[in-house]
């Protein structure tokens, strides 16, 4: 949905031609309401009419409400009258523009964002359904879920073609859908679906392409290779698919990131288990990672996989960043001394720098990813989460919400973007994200986390406690601590004691996250126990001004 980035390109005309941002304010958290309730204040008078109606159209905060495709902008401008404003003293607009040439530099900025925009609808774009595993051996499971993930990067490179994210087309599989449904639920008039059988180093591949609108078959093959050409067959089914579409393929292609099959196998079973996100899947994540890299030392996306597996343990297990952390740090280094171009390893730095609370590096790293690959969702949620942790409210939606144009169906980044409404004091729209969120997945349990803190933000005890009580399965420590919290905002001391009692006695035989102890301790009414364990982690950011939202939110 580009209405996100109609808001945020409403927001930079606003401040050139005011010299202020359209919500600023004393402190983030009002800066954040105001993004959610406020009108902006009016623009000088001497600006067009045309183009103040232009930019409150596009800062208006019903999505819907907003201008609703690039050509409709253009249009807008170019049947402006442009006026001469009066000489004005230096610093009226705070950039001594006066309207002609900010109407100028909006037309430009307009011209360069309409040619960045993918075309709106689902014209020219593709998803890349889970490809079946036909082996006898049902643990091939991971090489066919591999190929398709294969096969969505190899498509991004197609000229003019926009290809349905990864977590999107998962989200799918198992359910019988028919094509028109999985194409309105996915936005995209063409289906990529096929078979996978693997016996030994013998490999069958089964692809066909579909037409969403009649089911029509525009191109099928069947392909009869060995292992150690998975990569070439890739590259052709890519170069299949845009020839039937009349499109390019750009960058030359897939360019295998190992020549080592064994390797590249290996690799796969890694990222299999990594998508699991539970302990026992990460540690068999982390062995396949490692044995990656024991066969081709130089395979750069081993070593990524390995960093974010390692530094997911800490939200997973409950691991020691102590621990973990060098370890993951070594592993996104040797990623970057192998490729410095690869975004996934500039992310991952930058994530592992977020955790050892090395802000300036973290910012590096997620605006160089960024910049590499800036249709890399991860990178921009990651930068959103930090902006926002620092009170940098504006910036941080902004990026959370490029990161949902590019994974629309992605539940943490739906999440991301609810808790962000948390940390702004809209409780009321934070709960409205959150069980939209659930409607997707009942399961997910940071949605249920994170509903059970709006409606304990509420005052609204009981209903809090029950969505924790759904909650099946979060890592070590987050439930019980909201929990202890929630009965001492309850005024039900004896229980949060109990609670946090448990929570610091097992800190004595392991990890436990300072922040866990500290919110409950804020509940409780004893501030300085609590700032004495922040400021002892280092967890109150002296550029922010204020306490990071994993304390002041949960």
């Amino acid at each position: 949905d580009q209405r996100s980035d109609v808001f945020a390109f409403g927001a930079i005309v606003y401040e050139m031609l005011a010299g202020r941002s359209p919500f600023e304010r004393d402190t983030a958290v009002e800066t954040g309401y105001a993004i959610l309730n406020d009108d902006p204040p009016p623009l000088p008078a001497e600006v067009p009419t045309a183009l103040d109606r232009l930019v409150r159209r596009c800062l208006a905060k019903r999505p819907e409400d907003r201008i609703q495709a690039a050509q409709e902008m253009v249009d807008a401008l170019a049947s402006a009258t442009v006026e001469r404003a009066p000489v004005q003293r230096q610093g009226t607009y705070g950039w001594a523009l006066g309207a002609g040439a900010a109407l100028t530099l909006v037309v430009l900025a307009v011209l360069g964002w309409r040619l960045r925009t993918r075309g709106e609808g689902p014209g020219n774009s593709i998803a890349v359904l889970p490809f079946v595993n036909m082996s006898n051996d049902r643990e091939n499971e991971y090489f066919s879920d591999g190929m398709t993930e294969e096969l969505i990067n190899a498509l991004t490179n197609v000229e003019g073609l926009r290809v349905v994210s990864r977590t999107a087309v998962f989200a799918l599989k198992g359910q019988n859908l028919e094509v028109q449904q999985i194409g309105d639920k996915l936005n995209v008039n063409t289906l990529l679906e096929g078979s996978v059988r693997r016996e030994g180093n013998a490999l069958r591949v089964t692809a066909q392409l579909i037409k969403v609108s009649d089911g029509y078959h525009l191109w099928s093959k069947s392909y009869d290779r060995e292992l150690k050409s998975v990569f070439a067959l890739e590259d052709e089914i890519a170069r299949s698919i845009a020839q039937t579409l009349r499109h390019k393929l750009l960058r030359g292609g897939v360019k295998p990131s190992t020549t080592s099959q064994e390797a590249h196998d290996l690799y796969l079973k890694g990222r299999y288990f990594w998508e699991k996100r539970n302990s026992e899947a990460l540690h068999q994540a982390v062995s396949y990672y490692q044995q990656a890299i024991d066969k081709d030392p130089a395979y750069a996306l081993a070593y990524v996989g390995l960093a974010d597996v390692t530094v997911a343990r800490v939200d997973y297990e409950g691991a020691s960043p102590a621990e973990v952390l060098p370890v993951a740090k070594r592993a996104a280094l040797r990623a970057l001394e192998i490729d410095p171009g690869l975004a996934e390893a500039h992310a991952s730095l930058g994530l592992i720098s977020l955790y050892d609370f090395d802000w300036q590096t973290a910012l590096n790293e997620f605006r160089a990813a960024i910049e590499l690959k800036p249709d890399y969702a991860a990178a921009h949620k990651f930068y959103g989460q930090a902006l926002t942790g620092f009170g940098r409210l504006e910036e941080g939606l902004a990026e959370l919400e490029r990161a949902r144009q590019e994974d629309p169906t992605s539940l943490i980044i739906n999440n991301n973007i609810a808790y962000s409404h948390l940390v702004a004091r809209d409780y009321v729209g934070a709960a409205s994200r959150l069980k939209k969120n659930l409607e997707m997945d009942p399961s997910f349990w940071l949605s249920h986390l994170d509903l059970a803190g709006a409606y304990m933000l509420q005052g609204k005890y009981d209903d809090a406690l029950a969505e924790l009580d759904k909650i099946r399965q979060a890592p070590s420590g987050l439930a019980e601590a909201l929990r202890a919290r929630i009965h001492a905002r309850a005024g039900r001391r004896p229980e949060a004691l109990q609670l946090l009692h448990d929570m610091e006695e097992r800190s004595g035989r392991g990890y436990v996250r300072a922040s866990q102890l500290g919110i409950v301790w804020v509940a409780l009414g004893d501030k300085d126990r609590a700032f004495a364990l922040f400021e002892h982690r280092n967890l109150v950011h002296p550029a922010a001004g204020e306490v990071e939202p994993a304390i002041a939110g949960r």
